[in-house]
């Protein structure tokens, strides 16, 4: 049999990849963290069996597969396809492309998996804590979701993105990193939030000093992905955000609540995104403005889902 120089490389250089990755990953983290394979799916229908139906997109790295749960109903796909199918009084599939480990440049297969289908419903995106513990441009990633927004946006899609939380909060990240990573957490929020605004998107403000408050609670296990009483924290952020998206998909316009701000530019949102702990940005339908919409900050739930 002839020897295959070009395959025998390819496997070097896969395995050298992967002993770095593994080194790299022992250096930033206390302990291994959990992958993402035991997660249950929350794919499949919601709501009423007739009427108008919904398709909910989950894309992005693993807080959009919700990491850290053992039961589907507490994933954002079940707690989010509960809420828009009792809001909006219709069916909601929910599909699943989000990765985890995935950075942003990582995304592309997800997103140009649906861009070329002929239904339209609400993504919501989450990405940003691989980008923020590798060394990878966070305005390259920033760039980048924001390509991946108008591409949905041009297919037909509501998009919801939800800004990058403090990774550096987590007690399985070691102290000598967590600071860091806190400092390009923020600066990746904020230049999600700009681009993000910029190319359409709906922007939910993850930003919160509770999981400091209470890591025992609020981290599953591994010390790194949130828990089930984590996740409902952020559930209750991003459904503010999705809720929009559904009734701009079911309207055709977005709709206007007493509290709004207005902020004149993407930009300038963005750099409120950090500051602006539990806040909704939506973009005017011409993105020159910018609607802040701020809501109360409730006490964590106990379960995703429950209502």
């Amino acid at each position: 049999m002839p020897f295959n120089g070009g395959r025998s490389q390819r496997s070097l250089r896969k395995r050298v990849r992967g002993a770095v990755l593994k080194s790299y990953v022992r250096s930033v983290f206390r302990s291994p963290l959990w992958d993402g394979r035991n997660v249950p799916s929350p794919r499949g229908r919601y709501g009423p069996s007739t009427g108008p139906e919904l398709p909910l997109l989950l894309l992005g790295d693993s807080s959009a597969l919700t990491v850290g749960v053992l039961d589907t109903k507490d994933t954002f796909g079940a707690g989010l396809a509960h809420a828009l199918a009792t809001e909006l009084s219709c069916t909601v599939n929910v599909r699943v492309q989000a990765r985890a480990g995935v950075t942003t440049a990582g995304m592309a297969r997800q997103v140009r998996a649906v861009t070329g289908r002929t239904d339209q419903g609400v993504a919501l995106i989450l990405i940003g804590g691989n980008d923020v513990m590798m060394p990878t441009s966070l305005h390259g990633s920033a760039r980048q979701l924001g390509g991946y927004v108008r591409e949905l946006r041009e297919a037909g899609w509501q998009v919801v993105v939800g800004s990058c939380a403090d990774i550096g909060a987590a007690p399985a990240v070691r102290p000598g990193v967590a600071a860091v990573a806190t400092w390009r957490s923020h600066r990746l929020a904020r230049r999600q939030a700009a681009a993000a605004l910029d190319a359409g998107a709906v922007v939910v403000s993850l930003t919160t000093d509770v999981f400091r408050r209470d890591p025992a609670r609020l981290y599953c296990p591994d010390a790194f992905h949130p828990s089930p009483e984590g996740y409902a924290y952020y559930l209750q952020r991003l459904k503010v955000g999705v809720l929009e998206a559904g009734r701009t998909w079911k309207q055709g316009a977005a709709s206007a609540a007493q509290g709004d701000i207005v902020v004149e530019t993407a930009d300038a949102a963005g750099h409120r995104v950090v500051a602006e702990m539990g806040a909704c940005f939506i973009p005017s339908p011409d993105r020159r403005q910018v609607v802040l919409r701020r809501y109360a900050s409730d006490p964590v739930p106990a379960v995703v889902g429950q209502r």
